[in-house]
């Protein structure tokens, strides 16, 4: 059942959003009114689409792993069932109390459920705040003030749950909050990740050459260019000159 919710300025100026298509952001917007008081709702693209996207030819399912991609929200499956989990929503939602309570189960990570969109270092970005069903707007709060920036999450908690090699969390988190990826440098940073993880380096050996996350963040490593696949490195060809003589 859809549910009447409202919408801020602020969300039409956030940067992480502006970077995705504009059908990623509508899509967004509507979850809210899908979602239940705990801002969940069941991960069925083709569902999803038909109630915010009755008559546009898209793919819903990209525009999902767009908006997960920035935080925006989590996909995640409990006992075999998909999700979805639009973060930060209870902080900044308060349901109506004749609003049934959410039956669907929390995801499983501890860091998957606090992710909130990123903006807290740049001065043109204004945080986006999901308001309460409400005929009363909450005055916006600075998104530069303290209060504002010690509860909002720069992607730390997505980066942790993608990298395979997980030791030292909080020189991670050190390393981490020293760069302060944000916008397109997050978005490289994600890229680059997925790129490697998917590399022969990462993978040979049971995974014992992925450096520490602390280590690979200080390095930018995700700068790194792409090595060779192992199907694209050849025997170097022989000199048919000497062919006979081996």
């Amino acid at each position: 059942m859809a549910r009447s919710r409202n919408i801020k300025p602020g969300f039409f100026r956030n940067a992480d959003l502006a970077e995705l298509p504009y059908e990623a952001r509508l899509l967004f917007v509507g979850l809210w009114t899908i979602a239940d008081r705990e801002g969940r709702l069941e991960d069925r693209p083709k569902q999803i689409k038909m109630e915010i996207f009755p008559a546009d030819n898209l793919d819903c399912d990209q525009l999902l792993n767009d908006l997960a991609s920035t935080g925006m929200v989590v996909r995640y499956e409990v006992e075999g069932k998909r999700y979805l989990q639009v973060t930060n929503f209870g902080k900044h939602q308060n349901p109506h109390k004749d609003e049934k309570q959410s039956t669907i189960p929390a995801p499983g990570l501890p860091d998957a459920s606090t992710v909130q969109a990123p903006g807290k270092d740049d001065a043109s970005t204004v945080g986006i705040l999901l308001i309460p069903d409400s005929l009363l707007l909450i005055p916006e709060e600075n998104p530069c003030s303290p209060s504002a920036s010690a509860s909002a999450d720069d992607g730390f908690a997505s980066f942790w749950k993608l990298y395979p090699n997980k030791v030292a969390k909080p020189q991670a988190l050190k390393a981490w909050k020293k760069i302060k990826p944000a916008g397109q440098m997050l978005a490289d940073l994600m890229a680059g990740l997925d790129r490697q993880k998917a590399g022969e380096q990462w993978q040979k050996d049971g995974g014992q050459f992925i450096p520490h996350p602390a280590s690979w963040l200080n390095a930018r490593r995700w700068e790194d260019e792409a090595p060779p696949s192992a199907d694209n490195t050849a025997a170097p060809a022989r000199n048919p000159i000497f062919a006979g003589a081996i």
